[in-house]
């Protein structure tokens, strides 16, 4: 059933703490009713909007026949996916990363690598895919913590999902795990293809961005930075 997918990850987290579930899924049906709403609202207006643009590409483009099957509904379909597409933009950092654990003695680098993801480019409003490499180390002399592994991959795609810069998602996971954590250090690196150069402009469809963001013992320290790019396979 496709409830199963959001219990295991939302609610049957929330419900198995809960003192009272019963109350609280009360409480979270509520809230699903309340925002169910104004993204239905919010969907009828990006729909009309795209039906405009639809019409206008058939004024530049008389060709174009929008009574065809395929393009019909088109602009319901487009307004779902940008909802979609741009659902990091209600999420914060707390709701990935929610569970730590002790590191104990642990202080070695802690690396989740190719970790895929789909963003979407806020100059052009094209997608842009790639992957991310997110380490850490754990400070154990205060209290060093260490995330599930899950995490990892959860606050990459907080925020991954929403109008983006890759420049500024790969500095925006790092402050992230950084204010969340309080690691030794943080060091994460992005790889990905953009479609707004891939297929448009300069049309480069194997070029591929590389940026990095990194503090604490990766930025002091050159030996911990190279082991992590060693990890990874990219030289440096």
């Amino acid at each position: 059933m496709k409830i199963e997918g959001p219990f295991n990850q939302y609610l049957g987290r929330l419900l198995a703490k809960s003192d009272n579930p019963e109350a609280l899924l009360e409480e979270k049906i509520q809230e699903l009713k309340l925002r169910t709403g104004e993204l239905n609202q919010v969907r009828q207006k990006m729909a009309d909007g795209y039906h405009q643009v639809l019409t206008a590409l058939s004024e530049a483009f008389p060709e174009i026949d929008l009574e065809d099957p395929n393009l019909k509904d088109s602009h319901n379909r487009m307004a779902r996916a940008l909802i979609e597409v741009c659902s990091g933009l209600g999420s914060k950092n707390s709701d990935a990363i929610n569970t730590t654990f002790p590191a104990d003695d642990y202080n070695e680098v802690i690396i989740l690598k190719n970790i895929d993801f789909t963003s979407l480019c806020s100059h052009h409003f094209f997608p842009f895919q790639g992957i991310a490499h997110i380490g850490y180390l754990p400070d154990t002399k205060n209290g060093g913590k260490v995330l599930g592994l899950s995490k990892l991959a959860r606050i990459l795609d907080v925020h991954a999902q929403r109008p983006q810069l890759q420049e500024r998602l790969c500095q925006s996971i790092m402050e992230a795990l950084k204010n969340e954590l309080k690691p030794a250090g943080v060091m994460v690196v992005i790889e990905a293809k953009h479609g707004c150069l891939n297929c448009r402009g300069a049309r480069k469809r194997e070029a591929s961005m590389i940026t990095s963001a990194l503090d604490g013992k990766f930025k002091d320290d050159h030996k911990v930075r190279s082991e992590f790019l060693s990890l990874i396979s990219v030289k440096g």
